[in-house]
């Protein structure tokens, strides 16, 4: 060979196999990895090459979290007014919503918040329905107002001082009012002034059940819960309320 040649030879960078080039004169155990890989591999949906290829692309990029749920319908929130001389409290709402009986508030310490079930039948007729109830939004994040979809009053306006509509006019253009009072008994002129869009209904006066036809004077209760509901449900369904869905804004 001629020296000069043999000189530029012995000048360049030798280039290895792919084995000296990846791992390195000795060779490597990545056999490991498979065990870190499986209980990704696992999850894998079987099918052709172009279910291999989506799969490989979701794998491979960290953005995409693995068995995402779809999200769940919020709850819906109805809003009980906390003054003492409400017909409706914490107390006495779930058996007069859920159950259709009226029964007195009692005084001892109420919880901050309930669940009742109904069944809507144009949203979910197999699933009932959880609504949550509050009797203040002390503890309301600002999305949680677009579920409310009811909120009872007695008329008073201190009860939306601390609500997203203060003006209780601009509230039940966007919720739905309820006012509950005793039957043969006018609604205040508050609760007439707050527009069509407060439901006005009443019940039978209580009378203590040991009296001669108490009982049965409560018959018409559960008439009066399905009137509520009526209202509510059709709010509910104008709102965009949904059976895997709640309104982004109300």
């Amino acid at each position: 060979m001629d020296p000069r040649l043999a000189q530029i030879y012995d000048g360049e960078r030798r280039m290895g196999d792919r084995n000296t080039v990846l791992r390195g004169i000795k060779p490597t155990d990545f056999s490991h990895i498979r065990k870190l890989a499986s209980q990704f591999m696992a999850r894998k949906p079987t099918g052709g090459s172009g279910d291999n290829r989506s799969s490989t692309n979701i794998s491979n990029n960290p953005s995409l979290a693995l068995n995402q749920k779809p999200a769940r319908r919020p709850d819906p929130i109805i809003l009980l007014s906390p003054s003492a001389s409400s017909l409706l409290r914490m107390s006495n709402a779930k058996a007069f919503l859920e159950g259709g009986r009226y029964t007195p508030p009692d005084h001892s310490t109420p919880p901050t918040m309930l669940a009742v079930s109904r069944i809507i039948k144009d949203m979910d007729p197999n699933r009932p329905i959880r609504f949550i109830l509050v009797e203040g939004p002390e503890n309301f994040k600002p999305e949680y107002w677009n579920r409310v979809v009811a909120v009872f009053t007695t008329g008073q306006a201190w009860q939306f001082k601390s609500y997203k509509w203060t003006n209780p006019v601009e509230l039940f253009k966007h919720v739905q009012g309820v006012y509950l009072g005793w039957r043969g008994e006018q609604p205040p002129e508050s609760v007439r002034a707050f527009g069509h869009k407060v439901l006005a209904c009443s019940v039978e006066k209580w009378r203590d059940p040991g009296q001669p036809g108490a009982e049965q004077s409560r018959w018409r209760d559960r008439e009066v819960v399905e009137s509520i509901w009526k209202a509510v449900e059709a709010n509910m369904r104008a709102r965009g309320w949904r059976k895997d869905a709640a309104p982004t804004s109300i």
